[in-house]
């Protein structure tokens, strides 16, 4: 091996010129076709701002400062803040919810539930299909799972692991902490399939969020109208008895009978205002469950993508020639470098 300098090597790239070109061309006809051959994907995003709870705490002008200095604080004792709806949105329940989705095509060529288009209508390139070929001589055909059979997020087959894993890589959910907004953003093979699971994900990721702020809530007011139901059916008692009582002693006007009919008068009095506290406790439940639920503000709504978001053919033609012209350059050099023997100087010999 002998070394040479930068001049030898710019002649010898000189030299090389015709096969840099020729190797760049094959390259370009590389990339165009890995460009085609690569299923086009559309992505479609939606953008929120949720209400956060603010259950005492600091208050607002503090957590206003502190979102400006790019600190989160948790207002109150809410443990399920936006900070982890990207975690209910990659979590297996949250996947499976979305599997019974029923959508369409935008050539109206498949209409279903996504579970049936992400498995039997996706393309692929065509270099994955011997993979696919292999997979399917060893697949266990009584292992697969029927479109209409429920999936069990605590205990999966290895094939809706896959399918769950599918769709964690098809549906994403993204937090901004410095603007405090939530996006979902969905990229399949089809414009108006990705358009409509973002909507979908936005509704179940809505449905979860109002579920959990609502609960305690929810509770309460199950537990008071229970309350009310009785308070209402000793109430329907007690009148009846009443009414009864006042039917069938009308003529008699002793002491016993006026002290029977004041105690049962009494006891009317106690039960309607047992039951008007009922329902007042109902009233301020129901306003309860109304002030847990969260207000969910579309900042940009999910639209139809025009175009698709990958493959991105020029960058893979660029990338393709510009790794064509330095794999030769590279060439030439280790060839330079290493099977180009440079004679020995007369003057070294002298």
């Amino acid at each position: 091996m002998y070394e040479f300098d930068f001049k030898e090597f710019w002649q010898a790239v000189k030299k090389g010129k015709r096969l840099i070109i020729t190797n760049c061309v094959i390259a370009a006809v590389a990339a165009v076709v890995i460009g085609y051959s690569i299923p086009k994907e559309y992505t479609s995003n939606c953008e929120l701002a949720v209400e956060t709870a603010d259950k005492g705490g600091l208050g607002g002008s503090a957590s206003s400062l502190a979102a400006l200095a790019g600190i989160q604080l948790n207002n109150g004792t809410e443990a399920l803040g936006p900070s982890l709806y990207p975690n209910v949105v990659e979590s297996n329940s949250f996947a499976i919810q979305l599997l019974g989705t029923p959508v369409e095509t935008l050539d109206g060529s498949f209409k279903g539930s996504f579970r049936d288009y992400i498995t039997d209508h996706q393309r692929s390139a065509w270099w994955s299909w011997p993979t696919k070929w292999i997979k399917g001589l060893f697949a266990d055909e009584t292992a697969k799972t029927d479109s209409c059979t429920a999936i069990d997020p605590e205990r999966m087959t290895p094939e809706e692991y896959t399918l769950i894993e599918a769709i964690r890589s098809v549906v994403k959910c993204d937090l901004d902490e410095k603007e405090g907004t939530i996006k979902i953003n969905v990229r399949t093979q089809d414009a108006l399939v990705s358009k409509m699971m973002v909507d979908a994900a936005e509704y179940h990721l809505q449905e979860f969020v109002i579920r959990y702020r609502t609960n305690k809530a929810r509770v309460d007011l199950e537990y008071y109208q229970k309350l009310e139901q009785e308070a209402k059916e000793n109430y329907i008692a007690a009148r009846n008895a009443y009414a009864h009582y006042s039917d069938t002693h009308q003529d008699l006007s002793s002491s016993r009978y006026k002290l029977e009919m004041d105690g049962l008068e009494n006891e009317l009095q106690l039960v309607v205002s047992a039951y008007g506290q009922m329902k007042q406790q109902v009233q301020i439940a129901h306003a309860k469950v109304q002030e847990s639920t969260p207000v969910f503000t579309e900042i940009s709504k999910a639209s139809v993508p025009l175009n698709p978001a990958s493959p991105k053919k020029k960058l893979i033609l660029i990338a393709m020639v510009f790794l064509g012209a330095l794999g030769t350059v590279g060439w030439i050099y280790c060839k330079l470098l290493f099977f180009t023997h440079k004679p020995v100087e007369a003057s070294q010999q002298a």
